[in-house]
């Protein structure tokens, strides 16, 4: 039996199950008390938007709920080794962390995470393939490419082949400096399938980024680096999350998304291991997990929430510019945190190598 394809279409039939309930429910919002003394929560994201919308949506209502300060502080995407060293040293220089699902995995199965109660209100009716025993997932995104409509027109790319395509479509690329993601798309780029892509053939993957190389101006390592790229119009594509690009277009500049063929995943907060501060920091997740909480969020940034209740508060129009809008998901792959929690580290290596020659 392939297990990662019934992974895939588990993943793709219960998301859009899942998303498609729009019933009407009573808010589940537990009392939190207010904190008997000043206390603080350091948070890490990735900055950008995804700041700027956790800090409108979950720090400072959290703040204003409890009386528990909430800061957020921008580091590199995916920080394994900073975790570590954080539960190692027991330096808590974050109490909360923004992580993949795979991170979360790798981490949360050699004893770095606190593991969170997945019956709680809220965090219970998180969708299955955005839940993990270690964290709390607060927004889907979706990996996916923009092209500058003053270069190309309406007639840019459509699919990841002509991403990769230099003579077809020359012009200044952006692309993430990091295995996932990029290898997916490259890939689909040589002819896999959505349905197809997992487990990854790396050796093919490699091969077709070769081609690519030379047209790369830009190797992002942080999304906020790539939508830059788009409000200055450095590059005529740039891979990126759909979030990330909808902010510069927002802004003005002229970019369209293209959903075909992207790579949609959840991600979310979890705790380290033995944090003196982890009660609050439960609590937190908690917070975070409520449907009001995750709207307010998506209507910040256009992510999908992993609460399917939260879309009662969200309006139509905003739902458009999401990844699981009708009609989208079926076009794309679900990143399958699985495999990258098996592999990522030792597909770094070899990714970290490769791009530096």
């Amino acid at each position: 039996m392939d297990r990662t394809k019934d992974r895939f279409e588990f993943g793709r039939r219960s998301l859009i199950k899942g998303l498609a309930v729009g019933s009407i429910v009573p808010l589940a919002s537990p009392f939190i008390g207010r904190a008997l003394a000043a206390e603080r929560l350091v948070v890490r994201d990735p900055g950008g938007v995804v700041n700027d919308a956790a800090t409108k949506a979950f720090y400072k209502p959290f703040s204003q709920e409890t009386g528990i300060e909430v800061v957020g502080v921008t580091s590199q995407l995916e920080p394994l080794s900073q975790i570590r060293t954080i539960v190692d040293s027991k330096s808590y220089l974050w109490d909360v962390a923004l992580l993949s699902l795979q991170a979360q995995e790798i981490l949360g199965k050699a004893g770095y995470l606190d593991e969170i109660d997945v019956s709680a209100p809220g965090i219970v009716d998180i969708l299955p393939e955005a839940k993990s025993k270690w964290g709390v997932c607060m927004q889907i995104y979706a990996t996916i490419f923009a092209y500058n409509t003053k270069t190309y027109g309406e007639n840019g790319p459509q699919s990841w082949a002509d991403v990769f395509d230099l003579k077809k479509f020359p012009g200044r690329r952006a692309l993430r400096k990091y295995p996932i993601d990029t290898l997916e798309s490259a890939v689909m780029a040589d002819g896999v399938g959505v349905k197809d892509v997992y487990p990854l053939d790396l050796d093919r993957a490699f091969r077709k980024l070769d081609e690519v190389k030379p047209g790369v101006n830009l190797w992002w390592s942080n999304g906020a680096q790539s939508s830059q790229a788009a409000a200055s119009q450095e590059v005529d594509i740039v891979s990126t999350y759909n979030g990330r690009v909808q902010a510069a277009i927002d802004d003005g500049a002229p970019y369209k998304i293209v959903w075909n063929q992207g790579i949609w995943a959840p991600d979310g907060y979890a705790i380290p291991k033995g944090n003196p501060k982890a009660k609050s920091a439960h609590d937190f997740l908690k917070f975070c997990a409520r449907p009001d909480r995750q709207a307010e969020y998506s209507k910040a940034v256009p992510y999908s929430p992993p609460n399917p209740k939260a879309f009662d508060f969200i309006d139509k129009a905003r739902v458009d510019l999401m990844p699981t809008a009708p009609g989208r998901v079926e076009k794309m792959v679900m990143e399958n945190g699985a495999y990258w929690a098996a592999n990522l580290e030792k597909v770094a290596a070899r990714f970290n190598e490769w791009v530096v020659k």
